[in-house]
C-alpha cells in the first residue's frame, strides 16, 4: 500500500500558478484597450470591415484567455487546497502518535 501524501512545495506551485493566472488575467483586461481601440486606416467601406473584423476576433481571443487564465487560478486554487488538505490530515495523525506516546494519556504505559 503506497502512502497517502502530498509534497508540501505542492502548495507552493498551486499559489504560484494561481498569481500567475491573476497577472495574466490583468494583462488581459490592459490589453482589451489597446486591441479593440483600434481606428479604421481610412473612410472607405473596407477599412470599416476590415477594423470590425479585428475587433470581432481580438474580442474572441481575449475571451478565450481569461477562460484559460481562470483556468489556470482554479487548477492552482485546488492544488494549494489538496496541499493544505494533505498538510491538515498528516498534523493531525502526528498529534495523535504524539499523544498516544505520553506515559499519561497511554493507559498501557504504567502495566
Amino acid at each position: 500500500m503506497e502512502p497517502m501524501t502530498f509534497d508540501p512545495v505542492v502548495g507552493d506551485i498551486g499559489a504560484q500558478v494561481v498569481q500567475l493566472g491573476i497577472s495574466s488575467l490583468e494583462a488581459g483586461e490592459h490589453a482589451q484597450l489597446s486591441i479593440t481601440g483600434l481606428a479604421p486606416a481610412g473612410a472607405d467601406e473596407v477599412s470599416m470591415q476590415a477594423v470590425t473584423a479585428f475587433h470581432e476576433d481580438a474580442a474572441a481571443l481575449l475571451q478565450v484567455h481569461r477562460a484559460a487564465q481562470e483556468e489556470l487560478v482554479r487548477t492552482g486554487t485546488t492544488f494549494t487546497q489538496i496541499s493544505q488538505t494533505y498538510t491538515d490530515a498528516d498534523r493531525s495523525a502526528a498529534d495523535a502518535v504524539i499523544l498516544s506516546a505520553l506515559p499519561m494519556s497511554n493507559p498501557w504505559a504504567s502495566e
